[in-house]
């Protein structure tokens, strides 16, 4: 139980505190730093409304979160805030969040939904990547998609918004039950390996499409239309 006196939580605080299974943050807090509660025992967590940013690697390895809440006052998410947090099974990112930063939820093995809000105008380098997610809806407020976003997910269709215009080098690698992707017209750019080894066997492409690079479909399933 941390009290309402406490206005700010330094560097690493509660780090490696393999037993600290729960913990109580006041409304006090406005900034939830770098590593504080990394390679805890967390299992739930809320986060109050007071709270408006989470720092790099804030919750990473705990490996038995199973659920986060994150309030709406939230604007910015870190590098690596839920990396290896292999229990987790679903986030709601808020519309307040307007910065999500590369490898937030890298190597959740169980996170199986996730809602992306419509003020994230870039999926970062491997934000999701080894995730357990099947289907994920990507808002029209993107405009990049980053190496690696969704790397070794089992994602089995996927709708590239009319916003987006590149899609970056091994984006979807790896998701092998992926058999459809739509991509619409504004892309101008795919990315090296960016669908190497899905299971697509059909792929249209845009007349906006001015470079395809190395490997970008290589050893899909199928067809090229």
């Amino acid at each position: 139980m941390i009290p309402n006196s406490v206005t700010n939580i330094g560097h690493a605080a509660f780090e490696d505190c393999g037993d600290l299974a729960r913990v109580t943050i006041p409304n006090s807090i406005t900034k939830i730093g770098n590593n504080v509660f990394s390679g805890t025992a967390l299992i739930n967590l809320t986060i109050p409304s007071s709270v408006t940013s989470i720092g790099d690697e804030a919750f990473a390895y705990c490996d038995g979160l199973l659920s986060v809440t994150i309030p709406h006052s939230v604007t910015s998410i870190g590098s690596y805030a839920f990396w290896y947090c292999t229990s987790l099974r679903g986030a709601v990112i808020p519309d307040s969040v307007t910065n999500l930063e590369i490898f937030a939820f890298y190597a959740c093995y169980s996170l199986k939904t996730v809602t992306i809000p419509n003020s994230i105008s870039s999926i970062e380098e491997w934000t999701f990547t080894e995730t357990a997610l099947t289907s994920v809806t990507i808002p029209n407020s993107v405009t990049r998609i980053d190496d690696g976003a969704f790397e070794d997910c089992p994602l089995k269709k996927v709708a590239i918004p009319g916003n987006v215009t590149t899609i970056g080098s091994e984006a979807f690698a790896g998701c092998s039950s992926l058999t459809s992707v739509a991509i619409s017209n504004g892309v101008t750019g795919i990315g090296e390996r960016a669908f190497e080894y899905c299971g697509l066997t059909n792929v249209t492409l845009p007349e906006s499409v001015t470079n395809i690079g190395d490997s970008a479909i290589q050893r899909s399933t199928n067809a090229l239309a």
